[in-house]
């Protein structure tokens, strides 16, 4: 994923974190899903689509792009969503297939790219798209905070500070450790937040 799209993907993924978190309504947070979405979309016409191909390079870059796509379709998806205020079990189901292809891309990058930075970033993103199945496929709303502190806090570790840290070409100087950590650190904090609040909506739904 290009430097400038993932700093771009940062303001989306704070915008829907913020929506879960009920900040933000729906059709708030539709403009800026529908906006990072269509130029995902463009962004593969213009870099992946022309060197398609089956050369070890040409794959190198359809799979380097295929994440511009699966956040694409999230983006579009959720835009027609929260337009139409349609149901999020759809949805739900999709961010369920796309935990599988976000290890897959993780895979990727630790073997065929060697980058165990974006191979880490990868998995968070699974457990990104994990939470969002759970909350609006299998109906977990207990989760629905934890998913929006989660989005929130990977709007900066996974997109915002990567990608400017990429355009100031200061990405390199980072440790893997120190990705790792803030990875670990933030689905730590998506635990702690569940684990706290779903005695609370027990005990709401026992008292009604």
């Amino acid at each position: 994923m290009s430097s400038l799209a993932l700093f771009f993907v940062g303001s989306v993924l704070l915008c829907n974190g913020l929506g879960l978190l009920g900040r933000l309504s729906p059709k708030d947070t539709a403009p800026i899903n529908l906006f990072i979405g269509l130029t995902l979309v463009a962004t593969v016409g213009v870099t992946a689509l022309p060197v398609a191909g089956s050369s070890d390079a040409e794959l190198s870059t359809v799979l380097g792009s295929a994440g511009f796509l699966l956040f694409a379709f999230t983006y579009l998806y959720v835009a027609l969503n929260n337009f139409r205020d349609l149901p999020g079990q759809g949805l739900g189901w999709y961010c369920g297939w796309a935990v599988l292809v976000s290890l897959m891309l993780a895979w990727v990058n630790f073997d065929r790219f060697d980058d165990p930075k974006f191979g880490a970033i990868w998995l968070s993103w699974a457990v990104l798209f994990s939470a969002f199945f759970l909350v609006l496929a299998a109906g977990l709303d207990s989760l629905t905070v934890a998913t929006g502190w989660l989005a929130v806090l990977q709007a900066f570790t996974t997109t915002t500070l990567p990608g400017a840290l990429m355009l100031t070409g200061r990405w390199d100087d980072v440790p893997t450790g120190v990705v790792v950590a803030a990875q670990v650190a933030v689905v730590v904090v998506f635990v702690a937040v569940a684990t706290i609040r779903r005695p609370v909506a027990t005990l709401e739904v026992a008292s009604a």
